[in-house]
């Protein structure tokens, strides 16, 4: 009888964590629109593109500097997830310990930082990119 608990418990640890993994791989990551991001945009379409900055500096000659997290996502595919559920069924649902972190991290390694400088008109004068490292 003591196979039963443990059968129970497989099962239960199964369908609870199965498909995290699967789910992230189909639905990826969105892809942050930075067409709008080039020399003369107006500082008004960019925030209505990407949304309020992360920080916003007024500089000591009135001209704005905006900073913006980038995600540059990963694309959502058919392939990983089918793996991921492949997985998921030999390993009895014990592969979510590794596939879900390993979705995560395929996100977050894309990161950038946008720092943007203004001139006077509220016009893109300067555009910087700069990779975020890995916290943790």
């Amino acid at each position: 009888m003591p196979y039963k608990h443990l059968l129970v418990f497989l099962l239960m640890i199964f369908f609870t964590a199965s498909g995290c993994s699967v789910g992230m791989a189909m639905s990826g990551q969105e892809r942050q629109d930075t067409s709008v991001v080039y020399p003369g945009s107006p500082r008004s379409v960019v925030i209505a593109k990407l949304g309020p900055p992360e920080t916003s500096t007024k500089n000591g000659d009135g001209t704005y500097t905006d900073s913006y997290l980038i995600v540059k996502g990963n694309a959502p595919s058919t392939g990983r997830a089918v793996a991921h559920g492949a997985l998921d069924v030999l390993t009895l649902g014990a592969w979510e310990l590794i596939g879900t972190p390993m979705e995560l991290g395929a996100g977050y390694e894309r990161k950038s930082r946008l720092i943007i400088r203004y001139d006077a008109n509220d016009k893109i004068a300067d555009i910087q990119e700069k990779s975020v490292e890995k916290e943790g």
